[in-house]
């Protein structure tokens, strides 16, 4: 827990000046200023992470990728040295005495939740050797030949590179997801401002769905599984356009910003692509504008984090979106056959909806959703009937609201009102949240017909129901006793998330975790010999952690493209020749 500690402060450091300095350059080419440090440390860490993907095309991201990355981070610290004085000084008085208590014990709580806890079994599979492999190669061709895996890619892997510390500390680190963690809960800290606004927001039913799945994860922080970075990601990003559209913030540019997160999370999981959707609210008031300087600033900024993504899913596996197989643009010898691709992508499918028969994989709806939904558990299967009533109250509530604006745009055209900047600005934050309402059905439903394991999509299942019945009750009930119950609603509900969070805290206190984290697991194998490398095999073809490396789930029938080194990567043998040697 200690080195946690140490380690989150080593990220505040490197990430804060990062991001300061490249929000004060968009600030003076594009005259908008981020207001909250949450967004400047978010931004520095979306940056990290897309360097040290970038990185990792040339070499190992380890001891020489954080000193030029701590030199990037001095200097911008020390050119900008009185802005981020003056910017810190403000934003701490701003926050007073009590907020800042608060935010220094969300710190040691999920230090102490990301210190110990339960180790998704995902990161025993390939988590940890997917890290390893970027600490000490960055990427090498055809790896996904050496475990199908491997070419999944989430973006994340590589900032935990960046951040484990490896060769420098006792046992790699990985704690860089219950740093995402306290950062989602220090921005939940603004439900504290409903005693003083007296009146409810939407974003205040957003908040509360990210505590709900703060403390539904709090024991699996200490897994750096690609799922919760996701998540967290979309809930910051979530939450965040909620709050800019109940201040009408007319300014494309922070809804711009935003949408550059929800590229930098479709890196981290494909999955939560669907988002994207959000993105054409800005492209929509950039158009408008014929911002066509800025169009193409964050053309250029969406390219630059996707590039280094996309050339790593090639290099690894052959494909651009493996295991999906739509787009077969490039024929290398380590390619991953499309066969072997489409039979991995059905297994994600047909797992994830309970068949375990890939054979089965096109069943209809109405065979696999009932057992589907008996497989889950009974807080699951709650949340997923509240996305499907939220369905219809959804489509219902857009119709009925695009309806109203056109009665109420034409009367007011016909009275010479149409050209006002009230209209304007209404009709804009009108747009916003529908677009908020319509990427939150359309990431439910991919996810619900897609692949419907509750972690891949824990986001989606709360943001629908949030959006479409929280939206209601805002509109209807948001001031005077609608204000009172949810108040009441919310003390309650943060009671018993309290209390839950509380068992969660006594049931981990024996564990002795206290200065060092929770290390990696580690499981019992065999060998094989690919080329003179030792691979190790786990012995139930499963679990093999960060130790034993490198590693693949079976024998493989692989060799080294050049037969003498790793860095020249790995490719099928020609058919007929043996696997390695036991």
């Amino acid at each position: 827990m200690c080195m946690i500690l140490i380690q989150w402060c080593y990220f505040a450091l490197t990430a804060f000046p990062v991001g300061f300095a490249a929000l004060f350059f968009l600030e003076r080419r594009f005259g908008y200023r981020v207001k909250s440090q949450i967004s400047v440390l978010m931004a520095g860490l979306l940056i990290l992470n897309v360097y040290a993907q970038y990185f990792s095309l040339f070499a190992g991201v380890g001891i020489r990728a954080n000193v030029l990355m701590c030199a990037f981070a001095l200097a911008a610290a020390i050119a900008l040295r009185k802005r981020i004085h003056t910017f810190l000084k403000q934003k701490t008085e701003e926050t007073g005495r009590g907020r800042l208590l608060l935010y220094g014990f969300l710190v040691l709580l999920f230090a102490y939740g990301s210190s110990r806890g339960y180790m998704h079994y995902d990161t025993g599979l390939y988590h940890a050797q997917s890290i390893r492999w970027i600490e000490e190669y960055g990427v090498v061709p055809g790896l996904a030949n050496l475990h199908s895996r491997f070419g999944y890619n989430s973006a994340a892997f590589a900032l935990c590179a960046l951040f484990g510390g490896a060769g420098l500390t006792k046992y790699p680190m990985h704690c860089v997801q219950g740093f995402f963690a306290l950062l989602c809960a220090v921005k939940c800290t603004a439900l504290l401002d409903l005693a003083r606004e007296k009146r409810v927001r939407l974003s205040d039913f957003l908040m509360a769905g990210c505590v709900f799945y703060l403390v539904a994860v709090f024991r699996e922080l200490v897994s750096p599984a690609s799922d919760y970075f996701a998540m967290l990601i979309l809930f910051f990003v979530a939450i965040t356009w909620a709050q800019l559209l109940e201040k009408k913030e007319a300014s494309p540019v922070p809804y711009a910003l935003l949408s550059l997160y929800l590229v930098y999370a479709a890196t981290v999981k494909l999955s939560a692509a669907g988002m994207l959707l959000l993105a054409l609210y800005p492209a929509f008031l950039l158009l408008r504008q014929r911002k066509w300087g800025q169009i193409a600033c964050y053309l250029g900024l969406c390219a630059v984090i996707a590039f280094p993504w996309l050339a790593r899913n090639v290099l690894i596996s052959g494909w651009l979106f493996y295991p999906f197989t739509f787009l077969d643009l490039f024929d290398a010898d380590w390619k991953i056959s499309k066969g072997y691709a489409d039979s991995d992508a059905a297994e994600i499918r047909v797992y994830a909806k309970e068949i375990f028969d890939v054979y089965q994989k096109d069943m209809p709806f109405g065979q696999w959703f009932p057992n589907w939904l008996r497989a889950q558990s009974v807080l699951d299967r709650l949340l997923v009937a509240a996305g499907w009533l939220a369905v219809p109250v959804s489509i219902l509530t857009m119709a009925a609201g695009a309806g109203r604006r056109a009665v109420i745009w034409a009367v007011r055209k016909r009275a010479g009102k149409h050209g006002t900047g009230t209209l304007r600005e209404e009709g804009g934050a009108y747009r916003g949240f529908v677009l908020l309402e319509a990427a939150a059905l359309f990431g439910f439903l991919i996810w619900q017909f897609g692949a419907p394991l509750v972690r891949y999509g824990y986001f989606f299942v709360l943001f629908l129901p949030l959006t479409a019945f929280g939206g209601l009750y805002v509109r209807f009930f948001g001031k005077g006793r609608g204000f009172w119950l949810f108040a009441a609603f919310l003390v309650a509900f943060l009671l018993y998330r309290g209390y839950n969070l509380g068992n969660m805290v006594l049931e981990l206190w024996q564990e002795p975790y206290y200065v060092y984290q929770q290390d990696y697991g580690t499981w019992p194998a065999e060998t094989y010999q690919v080329d003179g490398v030792t691979v190790y095999v786990p012995l139930d073809r499963g679990q093999i952690g960060y130790d034993k490396f490198p590693s693949s789930p079976v024998v493989q029938s692989i060799e080294l493209r050049d037969k003498k080194t790793i860095e020249s990567g790995f490719r099928q043998k020609a058919a007929g020749t043996p696997a390695g040697e036991e």
